[in-house]
């Protein structure tokens, strides 16, 4: 399992890089325009950084526009996976990208079926919106975990990303659901290694420790 950052701030991915943590990064429209920063600038910037894939989103569902973009787009980096969003539009254009060799990732999956179509058209990489799917009142871990079995069954290549994970608990059950990657937001992965039982025992070695040295100093 991967671990992709899904944020276009450039300290939040230089910690999560410097950790060690992360083997990807997403961005979108939404994300990009919170940074308020040249949007040219910042991907080639978040290129420089992230050692993996960098998604980049199209910004029109014009199949022409998503086609023009995407070819743009690639030339920046290596490591570049173009986000195009799921719909029979958006199939098309992954199929003329996969054939000239671009990499895909196709975004707002919210179903099985949806995925298995993004990987038949040649998809790199598939996104299911967890959050978004429990938002319509389904249960987002056997949708994923439906779908990583299906993609298993039919020995399907495509890599199925997890997004839309809001809190903790999400990021626990989408880790056992079996997705090949999961991508969290900066404030949910900066929560993942804290636990008040863990610095409370880490506290509790650290004084004894020094309780140990006052009652017994250290040989020099």
């Amino acid at each position: 399992m991967e671990i992709f950052i899904d944020t276009a701030n450039l300290e939040a991915i230089n910690k999560a890089v410097d950790q060690g943590i992360v083997n990807g990064c997403t961005t979108n429209p939404i994300i990009v325009a919170k940074e308020n920063s040249h949007f040219e600038t910042r991907m080639k910037d978040i290129l420089k950084i992230v050692p993996g894939p960098v998604s980049i989103e199209v910004t029109t569902n014009d199949p022409d526009g998503m086609i023009k973009e995407a070819e743009h787009y690639a030339k920046w980096g290596d490591n570049v996976v173009i986000k195009i969003p799921m719909g029979s539009d958006g199939l098309r254009v992954v199929k003329i990208l996969t054939e000239k060799g671009i990499k895909t990732n196709v975004t707002a999956c919210m179903n099985m079926q949806q995925a298995v179509l993004a990987a038949k058209a040649g998809a790199t990489y598939v996104s299911l919106f967890w959050g978004r799917i429990e938002d319509m009142g389904y249960d987002a871990q056997r949708v994923t975990n439906d779908t990583v079995n299906a993609f298993k069954q039919h020995n399907i290549e495509s890599k199925i990303i997890v997004g839309s994970l809001r809190q903790l608990s999400h990021v626990n059950r989408a880790i056992l659901s079996g997705a090949h990657v999961l991508t969290i937001p900066p404030d949910i992965l900066n929560k993942m290694p804290l636990h008040p039982r863990t610095e409370s025992t880490i506290r509790e070695f650290l004084d004894s420790w020094e309780e140990f040295k006052r009652v017994q100093p250290l040989k020099k």
